[in-house]
Order: C-alpha cells, then sequence, then structure tokens
C-alpha cells in the first residue's frame, strides 16, 4: 500500500512540475511577442509628456518646441552622487551629436536655482539646465530615482528610459556627418 501513494505522489508532483514549467514558457514567449526587442531592450511606444521648464536665465523652454532633434533628458539633483559623474560623458556626447541634432537637458528635481547654478558651474555642465521646482515634469516621466536618463527621438516618442548604449542608440538615431 505504501508503494502505491509513492506512485501517486510522483504522478502528481511529475504534473505540478509541468504545468508550472508550461506557464513560464507562455509567459515569457507572450512577453518577447508583445515587445519589439533591439540592443537597447524593448522600444518603448509612447509620446514624451510636453513640459514649460525655466532654465538658469529665467528662460521658458518647452520640449515640444525641439521636435526635429533627438533630446536626452537627465533627471538629477545636486546632493546625488551618480549625477555629479556623469557632466563629462554628457558634455562630450552634446560635442559629438550637438551639430547632427542632438540637445541634452539636465532636469533638476526640486532645487533652488542659485544651489544649481553653483553645481553646474562647478562641474562644468555645457548642456542646458532646467528647474523642475515642483517635480511636475518627473512626475509626468515617472521618475523614480536619480540620475535618470530618458532619450526622446525626432517625433517626440520615448525610446528608452535607462539606455544602456547610447553611444549606440545615437548612432542610429542622427544621421551621418
Amino acid at each position: 500500500m505504501a508503494l502505491k501513494y509513492k506512485r501517486e505522489y510522483g504522478i502528481w508532483f511529475l504534473l505540478i512540475v509541468m504545468c508550472f514549467a508550461s506557464i513560464i514558457m507562455i509567459t515569457s514567449s507572450t512577453a518577447f511577442c508583445s515587445q519589439e526587442q533591439n540592443a537597447w531592450g524593448p522600444r518603448i511606444r509612447e509620446l514624451a509628456p510636453d513640459f514649460v521648464l525655466k532654465d538658469l536665465d529665467g528662460e521658458k523652454v518647452r520640449l515640444a518646441d525641439y521636435r526635429e532633434k533627438v533630446v536626452l533628458l537627465v533627471f538629477s539633483t545636486t546632493w546625488c552622487q551618480h549625477c555629479r559623474k556623469m557632466p563629462p560623458y554628457l558634455n562630450e556626447l552634446r560635442r559629438e551629436y550637438g551639430d547632427k541634432g542632438f540637445v541634452i537637458f539636465n532636469i533638476d528635481i526640486q532645487e533652488p536655482g542659485k544651489k544649481v547654478r553653483s553645481y553646474a558651474t562647478r562641474h562644468g555642465i555645457d548642456y542646458r539646465v532646467l528647474l523642475d521646482e515642483k517635480a511636475e515634469t518627473a512626475t509626468a516621466y515617472e521618475v523614480m530615482g536619480v540620475p535618470s536618463l530618458i532619450l526622446v527621438d525626432r517625433d517626440g516618442t520615448i525610446v528608452c528610459r535607462q539606455c544602456r548604449s547610447l553611444d549606440r542608440l545615437l548612432e542610429d538615431l542622427l544621421p551621418a556627418s
């Protein structure tokens, strides 16, 4: 009688394992089929929320005015350690691709302009710095932490969030000179 129960438990165990394996295979194949894949992960197909923010000189900047350009939005703060390491790399990207229609906006979240201006000068930021004083833009873009990089193509569509290879992606999005 003990042997009969062992066989039944073995059969049930095998059936349960097969069911879980089937579920995993179905959900993973559905996930891969439902998203367009590329070298940088799934391509995001959502329109970038428009915004109007002031820069450090008090001039208003509207994202919609930069259609026909590739725009990198860099959400950051002055206290973020990782944000402090980015300006040299971003300055280089701007120098390399700026003439091809590439723009970088550093969007500082909820900090006073005077503090941000000092930070930008100290770290040699040579791209436009915008002030998101009430974090409304960061909220619209669902920024969960800093730094957050969001790349927007010429049509105003978000291409990626936290892009893995900006250099390679920019080569594809911007014409060769």
